[in-house]
C-alpha cells in the first residue's frame, strides 16, 4: 500500500507527486500504490491482509505526530489506545501475554484450549495485575524462616510478604517483610519475627478506604506496600507502590 503527498489539480485531473506528473489512469492502476481507503475501505472482495502484503511508502504530513490518534473500538464498549490484539492460541496468549498487551494499550484474548475454570483463573490473574487492591496476598506466619522466604521469593518472583498471626489472609497483621529487612541476614533458620518490620512501625489504611485515598497515603508514607486492615486489625487487602508506577509508566494501558 502506498500513501502519497500529492494532490489533484483542478481541470486536468492529474496528481502531482514529488516532481512527477502522474495521469489518472496510472494512478488508478496502482502503479504508484493505493491509498489506505482503497485498500481497506473500498475492498469489495473483503480480502484479508498480513504485514508482508503491505509496503507503506513515506509521505509528507501537515500536522505533528502527537496529533495522531490510532485508538479504535474493539467492541461497542471496549476502546483500545493501540489497536493490537494477540491471537487466542495456546502458544500465544495466556495471562502473561494478555498483561503485556494491555500495558501497551492493546488486548490479549485468552485461548480456550483449557477448562473453563482454568480460563477464569487466567483472566483473574490479568485483572489482579492492576486492580489497586490485592485481596489475596501471600501471607506468612510468625514461624516462617528466612530459608522459606528465600524459596518463596525464587518461586514467585516478588519479595514482600505480610505477616499475620495465622499465616493467612484475614489473620491479625503483626508485620511485613521486604528485601530491605532480610538483605543482610545470612542464617536461613532465623524466623521472620526477628527481622520483620513490626506492626507498630507500619503505616496502614482502614477497611473501606477508596483507592484514591489509599494511593495518597502510600505516596505520603513513601512505603512500598500499604496494608489495609479492619477494626480488628485483620488484614483485608494490600496495595503496592508498583501499581502506581505501572500507571505512570504505561499511560495508554487498557484497563476497565
Amino acid at each position: 500500500m502506498a500513501t502519497t503527498n500529492g494532490f489533484h489539480q483542478n481541470g486536468d485531473k492529474r496528481l502531482k507527486l514529488s516532481s512527477l506528473d502522474i495521469d489518472e489512469e496510472t494512478l488508478n492502476s496502482g502503479a504508484e500504490g493505493f491509498t489506505a481507503t482503497q485498500v481497506f475501505v473500498n475492498n469489495s472482495a473483503c480480502m484479508g491482509m498480513t504485514y508482508d502484503d503491505l509496503i507503506v511508502m513515506p509521505g509528507h504530513i501537515s500536522f505533528p505526530v502527537g496529533d495522531i490518534d490510532i485508538s479504535s473500538n474493539l467492541t461497542k464498549n471496549i476502546r483500545l489506545q493501540v489497536p493490537f490484539v494477540s491471537s487466542p492460541m495456546d502458544t500465544v496468549t495466556e495471562h502473561q501475554m494478555a498483561i503485556t498487551m494491555a500495558l501497551q494499550g492493546g488486548i490479549g484474548i485468552i485461548h480456550s484450549n483449557m477448562t473453563p475454570e482454568d480460563q477464569a483463573a487466567e483472566v483473574l490473574k490479568v485483572k489482579k495485575f492492576k486492580n489497586g487492591f490485592i485481596t489475596d496476598p501471600l501471607c506468612l506466619s510468625p514461624d516462617t524462616t528466612l530459608g522459606e522466604v528465600w524459596k518463596r521469593k525464587e518461586d514467585l518472583n516478588f519479595s514482600s510478604f505480610p505477616i499475620t498471626d495465622t499465616g493467612e489472609m484475614g489473620g491479625r497483621l503483626i508485620g511485613i517483610i521486604s528485601n530491605r529487612d532480610s538483605a543482610f541476614i545470612e542464617d536461613p533458620s532465623v524466623k521472620v519475627t526477628e527481622f520483620m518490620t513490626d506492626r507498630a512501625s507500619l503505616v496502614v489504611a482502614k477497611d473501606g478506604v477508596s483507592l484514591e485515598e489509599a494511593n495518597h497515603i502510600l505516596k505520603e508514607s513513601k512505603k512500598g506496600k500499604l496494608p489495609v486492615v479492619n477494626e480488628k486489625d485483620e488484614l483485608v487487602a494490600l496495595i503496592a507502590r508498583t501499581d502506581l508506577q505501572k500507571h505512570k509508566d504505561n499511560p495508554r494501558a487498557s484497563k476497565d
